[in-house]
């Protein structure tokens, strides 16, 4: 039997003539929300199957849609509801298809200050199946298509997704083209502005998001939405209004007030007081004017610290018990309390913030939520200031792992570049700390944290399938194989990757039994265990200063506590000597490359003579930055640990492997000089590392044995994208011949003939990097172009090989990640700054290390344009000393080097006459020519 509705005693005439009334009052502007409450439970009273009740629900949600009224956000929370009645029986015609989805994207609209509550999943399925009862009208196709980006972009938000917010940001750029000024057009304005306020609020950026906020409003004013958004605008324009205080000014313009003004105050109270406004949006207003009264952390008047203090004990008291905002309000309460000591230097109220805090953090749960950083932060403060500096050390490490959950989100190394933006500096920050603390061990787990994170995730999520199994998560790790099969771990989705980490958290330390969480950096035994099977005495951070402060050297050695050195001469930022040099560095790149593209010699006098005059500027400032280097970082180190090594350990000199911090990634140092003319390179091995995390996953490898095969690229052609290098096919040529007889050639030989083994294409680059064949060989040298890219939106550098073809930094480590079986042991990028990152110095994310981060043992790369002659010799040593002296690849560079400053220099025999008529020459013992090479790895 069925059940009748149930009509709370009205007839269906009576509940279609009450909700008449009620889509009339709201056309005249003249019902209150009491009112449409009333109507849309009538109409669910009725039976679905009633062709009248599709009707009367369409009309009702067209009346929504145009209401005036002062609270218009309260009716649009009925839209959803409401499309899902019409939906169950919709009127004839084509009218609900055209309403349809502006019901539902203004049901999202509402509240300008709520975006992020939406259900994106739920949005995206409603607009995908709403596709298919659109037919062909474009106008309502291009509106589903904005409405899923605009799902889409709330998605990737709520996830960290970076790489689809790039794409969705990008795509927006172009939505200005669709529609034009017709209304349509206008309403994807809205939509568009909305994004942008929402992008510019998640990074922090209040300036941004005020001038987003801008855009949005003028949006929404010249759209036919204006109407129904009009108490929400005019809300909302309050609270902006306060977040404009706030805004450091441009230049040019006046500095904001010091505090909203007391008409702003007053109008935000009344909003906070109104009747009918939403929960969210008045959780929002008085969380704002608790801020107020801060004035973001800056306040210094305890009365209006006390003031802030009450409002947000308000806020919390009032917060329902499942509020999701809850342990935001948690946090601004323990700021405010922190505040308070901070100006008032007592102590009283902060065991009660570090409760509240901890309590927040664990509402939060985990670096997967973007309060992490902020809380863990705090709560390290509030420690801090409690005397109890162990806990503010281990939750201030604890925030930093945010920044590595972030990262191994991501799919691509872009979005990823993206989500590590800020790790770096927030990482010196508390290393800072825990050297104040006399904790070193902590100083360098905090500065791996943040340093080399978008060379982590490539490596991190390499073997994972296995590593899940292991782990005993046996159909996750089916999942991922099955989401990963064709083009690696790109292909993940966020949520996928999201369960992953979950579970990788679980994993053990074989060595310890310890928790491997993949978020937390190796500790000193790990560093300690690594540098021993790589034959290095230390791992040492060099840490540029921020004057006042010095700069620092921070060291594990190999065996004995780690320890550090107060550099009071390496800044950076305020050394305007140092600052010169560096930049002359780069100016000598660009007119090196100027050389080598259209000008020829003869060709142009005076280019020629400014080149060469650059040139020798850029010479003159080497040479005083190696002086400086050594004033500043290597002689301090020297000095100290040569001084505490045992007598029997001086006959080999130590080895000493360096991660540089910030621009000290361009300071060549083991071209350091001291006064007495000596360079580093003549009193100790250098080698460099893009971080612990990466040295001890090189470390791990077992070493590949090198043979005479491998692949051998000389000078290819181009097509025009850049000039010959006729030396380096001379050099390429030579070494083939000499140390690598059974490998491969491609490229041009010595007579700009190309190889008939082929031309030098990335295909062949490719084909070699994956394969498994037994005479392919463990060596790659590639005498080529290197480019690295000024804006890395998408490509960091790239090598530039037959044909202007090119291979990104980006290919090569998904290209070695699909390929674990393949063991390369060394790649020699004898070209252009192939050692330098393209995604900041930090990341240290360039083609060499990205080899590294493939799995390839050992790397030569280089820090600058080099010089296609001094190359070619510099080269030809390194494999000299490599493949005839047997010396390990760090060994060997050092030796060919060391040749190079020697000027009684002798060529050895296999050396062809084409190298050898410049051995003798003076310039191959400047620093430009031998000191840009760098060794990284086994």
């Amino acid at each position: 039997m069925t059940r009748e509705p149930d009509t709370g005693g009205f007839t269906t005439a009576e509940i279609l003539y009450r909700c008449g009334r009620t889509v009339g009052g709201l056309l005249r502007g003249d019902v209150a929300p009491a009112h449409v409450d009333a109507a849309v439970a009538d109409l669910r009273r009725l039976p679905e199957d009633l062709p009248e009740r599709g009707q009367m629900g369409m009309a009702l949600v067209t009346a929504i849609l145009r209401t005036s009224q002062r609270h218009g956000e309260q009716y649009l929370r009925h839209l959803p509801g409401l499309v899902d009645l019409v939906d169950r029986r919709p009127p004839t015609g084509t009218e609900w298809a055209r309403l349809r989805p502006m019901a539902l994207a203004l049901s999202h609209l509402h509240d300008p200050t709520d975006l992020g509550s939406v259900d994106a999943p739920a949005m995206l399925a409603q607009l995908d199946e709403l596709g298919g009862t659109l037919g062909d009208d474009p106008r309502l196709r291009s509106m589903q298509q904005v409405l899923r980006l605009g799902a889409r972009y709330i998605g990737a938000l709520k996830q960290g997704d970076e790489a689809t917010l790039r794409e969705v940001t990008k795509e927006m750029a172009t939505l200005h083209e669709i529609g034009g000024d017709s209304p349509f057009g206008r309403h994807q304005q809205v939509f568009v502005q909305a994004m942008k306020m929402m992008n510019a609020h998640r990074q922090g950026d209040n300036a941004d998001t005020v001038r987003a906020w801008d855009q949005f409003r003028s949006s929404v004013q010249d759209s036919e939405l204006m109407p129904f958004m009009a108490q929400a605008m005019s809300d909302t324009e309050t609270a902006f209004d306060v977040l404009r205080q706030f805004v450091d000014p441009a230049d040019g313009q006046a500095a904001p007030a010091a505090g909203p003004t007391d008409e702003q105050l007053a109008s935000l109270r009344a909003l906070a007081e109104r009747p009918g406004t939403p929960d969210a949006q008045r959780t929002f207003v008085q969380t704002l004017l608790g801020a107020s009264d801060l004035r973001g952390g800056r306040e210094t008047d305890i009365g209006k610290v006390e003031a802030g203090i009450t409002k947000f004990r308000q806020v919390l008291a009032e917060a329902p018990a499942d509020d999701p905002r809850k342990a935001f309000h948690l946090l601004s309460l323990g700021l405010a309390l922190l505040r308070r000591s901070e100006v008032t230097g007592r102590v009283d109220g902060l065991p009660e913030a570090a409760r509240l805090i901890t309590q927040a953090r664990e509402m939060i749960g985990g670096p997967h939520d973007p309060l992490w950083s902020l809380a863990s932060e705090t709560l390290s403060a509030v420690n801090r200031r409690l005397g109890e500096t162990g806990d503010a050390r281990a939750s201030a490490l604890a925030g930093l792992r945010r920044y590595a959950w972030n990262v191994l989100l991501q799919s691509d190394p872009a979005a990823a570049g993206v989500a590590a933006r800020d790790a770096a500096d927030a990482a010196l920050d508390i290393a800072r700390q825990c050297l104040m603390d006399n904790e070193p061990a902590d100083a360098i787990q905090a500065l791996d944290a943040g340093r080399g994170l978008v060379l982590f995730a490539a490596t991190e999520l390499r073997d994972v399938g296995t590593r899940l199994t292991a782990a005993g998560h046996g159909e996750l790790a089916q999942r991922w194989q099955a989401a990963t099969a064709d083009d690696g771990p790109a292909q993940a989705d966020t949520e996928l990757r999201r369960e992953v980490l979950s579970a990788l958290s679980q994993e053990t330390r074989p060595a310890t039994g310890t928790p491997a969480d993949p978020l937390d950096p190796p500790s000193v035994p790990e560093i300690q265990q690594a540098l021993r099977a790589t034959g290095a005495d230390a791992l040492v951070y060099l840490v540029p200063g921020a004057s006042p402060q010095p700069g620092w050297a921070l060291f594990a050695p190999a065996d004995g506590p780690p320890g550090y050195l107060a550099l009071p001469y390496l800044l950076t930022d305020g050394d305007d000597d140092v600052a010169r040099h560096l930049a002359a560095l780069s100016t000598r790149d660009v007119v090196l490359a100027a050389s080598r593209g259209s000008w020829a010699p003869g060709g142009d006098e005076q280019r020629e003579m400014d080149v060469k005059t650059s040139q020798s500027r850029a010479a003159d400032s080497l040479d005083a930055l190696c002086d400086w280097a050594w004033r500043a970082a290597i002689g301090p180190l020297l000095e100290h640990w040569l001084s505490r090594r045992p007598a029997a350990g001086t006959d080999h000199p130590p080895r000493i492997v360096l991660v540089p911090m910030g621009h000290l990634a361009r300071v060549p140092w083991a071209a350091a000089r001291r006064a007495d003319g000596r360079y580093a390179v003549q009193l100790a091995r250098f080698s460099q590392a893009a971080s612990a995390r990466m040295l001890c996953d090189s470390a791990a490898l077992p070493p590949v044995p090198l043979a005479p095969v491998g692949l051998v690229v000389g000078d290819p052609d181009t097509a025009d994208e850049a000039a010959e290098l006729t030396a380096a096919r001379a050099e390429a040529y030579a070494i083939r011949q000499a140390f690598y007889p059974g490998a491969r050639y491609v490229g041009r030989r010595p007579d700009g003939s190309t190889s008939p083994t082929g031309p030098g294409t990335s295909d062949e680059v490719r084909d070699w990097l994956t394969s498994t064949r037994p005479g392919a060989g463990a060596m790659l040298h590639l005498s080529c172009h290197g480019v690295v890219q000024a804006d890395p939106e998408e490509t960091s550098s790239y090598l530039l090989l037959a044909g202007g073809d090119r291979l990104t930094a980006e290919e090569l480590t998904g290209l070695l990640a699909g390929a674990p079986q393949r063991q390369i042991g060394l790649v020699v990028l004898a070209a252009c700054r192939t050692g330098v990152s393209g995604r900041g110095y930090d990341e240290a994310y360039s083609l060499a290390t990205t080899f590294l981060a493939g799995g390839v043992r050992s790397a030569i790369s280089t820090q600058w344009s080099i010089g296609d002659r001094t190359t070619s010799l510099m080269m030809f040593m390194f494999h000299h000393f490599l493949r005839t002296e047997r010396c390990p690849v760090r060994e060997a560079l050092r030796r060919a080097q060391l040749w190079m400053l020697d000027p009684d220099r002798e060529p050895p025999a296999a050396m062809p006459a084409p190298l050898r008529r410049h051995v003798t020459e003076p310039d191959l013992a400047h620093v430009i020519a031998w000191a840009g090479f760098v060794h990284w790895g086994q």
